[in-house]
């Protein structure tokens, strides 16, 4: 018999568990909210109409942007030539669904009176997640995934290895070394923030729990993720640093070359 998508979304995800953290949540996200529309239907059923029928549905109903429904229907798409090569069906309804047109948007990033009403909100855990985040522009499953023997106070370095294998170091601003040393007074465990193991689910947890922790500050559409846009885009705007020592400091995997010789460029990162 062939599944239904909701059958088949686990079986989706199981393939795609060992795909970079962001990615993976993003196809946890999309599955969930196919399964919720679509998830009744048989694979070999759900045609360009029915996909067209969710469009319009996530667009009136769930109020979402035609960019969102273009990543729902790419994630689909996926699904289906994952199906597809395990032999499961034999076509693809969403090759005859055109994409919906978008204007390119900018990465949502913190104004200043945002990154004010963080600091003066947060408390605890919460606030100095944030604050690593947004100093450190680390992924939510790195900030999760630190342990002490990480951080250098003395030198104040922070040292995470990367998915990629590659090691990034990201100094210290003597603000957020100060907020680290007050919180491992009472919270000295082997890792800063999470003893359990850094899992997919783990991850999307604490994401979802972010997401709705800055909406009810009123920060709409952002997510712990766009930290890291917002510490990129602080470098790059406020401060005028050089694109190759930002992404030397996140870690972005085009100048992975680089990244052999960080100690070359430390000093600039510490100016930064």
């Amino acid at each position: 018999a062939i599944p239904t998508l909701s059958a088949y979304g686990q079986t989706y995800l199981d393939f795609c568990k060992n795909d970079k953290e962001n990615t993976y949540l993003l196809k946890l996200r999309m599955v969930t909210t196919l399964t919720r529309h679509l998830g009744e239907y048989p694979l070999d059923k759900i045609s360009p109409f029915i996909i067209e029928k969710y469009r319009i549905d996530r667009k009136e109903k769930d109020k979402v942007k035609d960019s969102s429904i273009n990543i729902d229907v790419s994630i689909l798409s996926h699904i289906y030539s994952v199906a597809i090569k395990a032999g499961i069906v034999d076509k693809n309804p969403c090759k005859d669904v055109k994409r919906l047109k978008v204007t390119q948007t900018k990465d949502r990033v913190l104004s200043q009176s945002e990154i004010s009403l963080l600091l003066d909100k947060l408390h605890g855990k919460d606030r100095l997640m944030v604050l690593v985040g947004l100093f450190t522009g680390l992924r939510l499953g790195g900030v999760l995934g630190l342990f002490w023997y990480d951080i250098d106070f003395t030198r104040k370095i922070v040292s995470y290895s990367h998915k990629t294998g590659k090691l990034v170091s990201i100094p210290l601003s003597d603000y957020l070394s100060k907020e680290l040393l007050k919180w491992k007074e009472s919270n000295s465990g082997d890792r800063v923030f999470e003893t359990r193991e850094i899992t997919n689910t783990v991850v999307s947890e604490y994401s979802d729990h972010f997401s709705n922790l800055f909406k009810s500050l009123g920060i709409q559409d952002f997510t712990f993720h766009n930290l890291r846009h917002t510490f990129a885009s602080l470098l790059q705007g406020e401060l005028n640093i050089g694109a190759v020592v930002v992404q030397g400091m996140t870690g972005h995997s085009s100048l992975s070359m680089l990244q052999k010789y960080t100690h070359t460029g430390l000093d600039n990162k510490k100016q930064a």
